[in-house]
């Protein structure tokens, strides 16, 4: 549990210890960008001090955990809606508190982007960018061909500057977001994602980890892979399993990218778990209304009802073979326990063909 005092240098505290991180710096920015505290979310945040503007209250929700408390001095009870009295250990000064009940994040003028599919390449984003794109809070991309609608800024398009990025996006939505599917499993551009907006929400699709290998190496083939399916896996069980993460080695990663819960424990060492949604790409299919208002409820925005349509649909056909298949549910087995576990929702890949 992270408990922070947010206060004045001059401040005299009746209970200073341990279990609190102390922050009497004067500019707020500093804990809000991750420059003081790595990552900047908080169970409990104390204001004591009494010099904030809306803009800083705004930053300290955006840092609390859902279902967080905020303890305030009651002059801010003007921001903050609900407020109950508080028992107050560490000064004299009557305080207040509330706890945060949902995971809205404010945003600010100079915002960026709000919103990152991440992920996981060949599982469903590009039909999820194209469908909720028919949202009219929402930004994105929307061009079928991922060769345009895919920025790629933080894994092989950061020396554009940042600048170069903005100009991707149409800041007239309330929500502006991309998709990136490589993101998701290139740790190395979390910390780049982080320095453009900490507090970025974050979506995965996640398909059958077997089969999105076996759709992947499908695309590979196109562009010069020559190895057989049953050959690429294993060379890469032989020869890849330590090799560096780049956009370009991953791409033979075929069985690497399916290790879901191992990258998600990678985002939430940069990232709030308040900030990120997984999404099933098997339930999505079946249910695009249901599955598609989750998005938007995680963006707080509307309900909305789209003509949504299946999207960048392979016209390969093959299967993959059923020996093969049960020959890599070993490789994953762990990795999707630990992932079904984590979502509280059986996802059925591990089941045998016969």
């Amino acid at each position: 549990m992270k408990n922070i005092v947010i206060c004045n240098k001059t401040l005299k505290l009746n209970n200073v210890n341990n279990n609190f991180i102390y922050y009497n710096n004067d500019k707020l920015y500093d804990l809000y960008d991750g420059r003081f505290t790595n990552p900047p979310f908080f169970d409990n945040i104390y204001i004591l001090r009494d010099n904030l503007t809306t803009d800083d209250l705004k930053m300290i929700y955006n840092m609390t955990y859902t279902n967080g408390i905020i303890i305030f001095l009651s002059k801010y009870n003007y921001f903050f809606k609900d407020a109950k009295k508080a028992n107050n250990t560490l000064t004299k000064s009557h305080l207040l508190k509330i706890q945060k009940k949902d995971n809205l994040v404010y945003q600010f003028k100079n915002k960026i982007i709000d919103f990152i599919i991440m992920g996981t390449q060949k599982g469903g984003t590009t039909a999820l960018s194209l469908n909720i794109s028919k949202h009219p809070d929402i930004y994105i991309d929307n061009n079928p061909d991922p060769a345009i609608s895919e920025v790629h800024f933080f894994d092989i398009n950061w020396r554009k500057g940042i600048e170069w990025y903005k100009k991707q996006f149409d800041y007239s939505r309330k929500m502006i977001g991309e998709k990136t599917p490589e993101l998701m499993y290139l740790d190395y551009t979390f910390p780049l994602i982080q320095l453009v907006n900490p507090y970025v929400k974050i979506i995965l699709i996640l398909r059958n980890p077997i089969e999105r290998a076996y759709s992947a190496w499908k695309h590979a083939s196109k562009f010069g892979e020559t190895h057989s399916f049953e050959d690429a896996v294993k060379d890469e069980i032989n020869n890849k399993l330590d090799e560096n993460k780049t956009f370009y080695t991953a791409i033979t990663h075929y069985l690497q990218r399916g290790l879901y819960y191992k990258q998600i424990m990678n985002i939430l060492k940069w990232f709030s778990k308040d900030n990120l949604l997984i999404l099933i790409n098997e339930e999505v299919l079946k249910d695009m209304d249901n599955e598609y208002n989750k998005v938007y409820a995680f963006l707080n925005l509307s309900e909305f009802i789209g003509d949504y349509k299946l999207e960048y649909v392979s016209n390969d056909k093959s299967k993959i073979n059923k020996d093969t298949y049960n020959s890599l549910i070993d490789f994953f087995k762990k990795d999707v326990k630990q992932l079904e576990k984590l979502i509280g929702h059986k996802t059925g890949w591990l089941k045998v063909r016969k």
